[in-house]
């Protein structure tokens, strides 16, 4: 087996592990890039490139479980020319970068490497949680043609109706909403480094919300701090104005929204997901410009019960299919 050298020239190959590319770097962000398995599983191969976009302070190594349990393997053997957005391990020195410098920068930064290697203009984009957020953002403001189709997999759409965390998630909004009322005070009014969320922050929030569903052991769940300027976004926009339900983007001064998204998309959801609600589904047909939002319910994986639709791996079947679909229709 060819091991595939990483700039620094050491080898990335590790038993169990998909071999990868890395085919660009910027500012902390790198793109890699999965070729299609040799021994391809039978059926039409995809003529779309297909693009995973994760949130931002997930370790993307979920994205290749060993054996039955990864993703990109599964992807790579239906013959998917595969890319994965790796966004890093931001530092305090990334507190300035807020959710438009991810799905209006960096997001079209790399996808345009993703176009120049494959030397095809239009791709298929499969965003999870926050990820899917960005890749929905990114279709409201790119070309309509750039892209075929979006899957958008435990994405958020209506705060305001989160289902598990709702009791701590309504206080934190409540009192945001008072701050704003009372003083005026938006999140983006602070300073981006006392904003700054580490990981271990994250983990103690995670265990608090979804109990033991979380395996504090398991390194591939190990969160990534979030950039202050990302989270001072999600209280002012996400949390407090709930923006998205509106069809705004996460934005100050948005230039589109999300009637400009005309791309299909599949939206995937774990039906016991403790923060996105079976209602974000009606709430995400609702606001896009796509005349075709198919909307999916599923359970996930025992195993890995914190990573919901992503490891159901029961409904990755059915987004290969879709995604096969969609060249099919064209």
């Amino acid at each position: 087996m060819t091991r595939p050298q990483v700039p620094g020239g050491r080898s990335r190959y590790m038993p169990g592990s998909a071999d990868f590319e890395i085919i660009h770097r910027r500012a902390g962000v790198s793109l890699r890039y999965y070729a299609p398995a040799a021994a391809q599983e039978t059926g039409p191969a995809p003529r779309t490139p297909l693009v995973l976009v994760p949130p931002l302070a997930a370790d993307i190594r979920i994205y290749d479980r060993r054996n039955e349990h990864s993703l990109v393997a599964y992807l790579s053997a239906h013959g998917f020319d595969l890319y994965l957005i790796d966004w890093g391990w931001p530092t305090r020195a990334d507190d300035r970068r807020h959710l438009t410098d991810y799905f209006a920068a960096l997001l079209p930064e790399m996808l345009n490497r993703v176009r120049f290697h494959s030397g095809r203009q239009r791709l298929s984009l499969h965003g999870w949680r926050l990820g899917g957020l960005l890749a929905l953002c990114y279709a409201a403001v790119s070309p309509a043609d750039d892209l075929a189709g979006l899957v958008l997999l435990d994405t958020c759409i209506d705060y305001a109706a989160e289902a598990g965390a709702g009791v701590a998630g309504g206080r934190l909004r409540q009192r945001a909403g008072r701050w704003r009322r009372l003083a005026g005070l938006r999140a983006s009014h602070l300073p981006v480094s006392a904003l700054h969320v580490p990981s271990w922050l994250q983990s103690i929030a995670r265990q608090a919300v979804l109990g033991p569903a979380q395996l504090p052991d398991d390194d591939a769940l190990r969160s990534r701090a979030y950039p202050g300027g990302v989270v001072a976004d999600v209280i002012d926009h996400l949390w407090t104005d709930n923006t998205l339900v509106a069809g705004h983007l996460p934005m100050t001064r948005p230039g589109a929204d999300l009637a400009s998204v005309r791309a299909p998309i599949l939206f995937v959801a774990d039906a016991e997901h403790p923060v996105c609600s079976p209602v974000c589904g009606e709430r995400l047909a609702a606001v896009v410009g796509s005349d075709r939002v198919e909307r999916e319910w599923t359970h996930g994986d025992p195993q890995h019960a914190a990573c919901g639709a992503l490891m159901a791996r029961r409904s990755w079947s059915r987004i290969a299919d879709w995604l096969l679909a969609l060249d099919t229709d064209r």
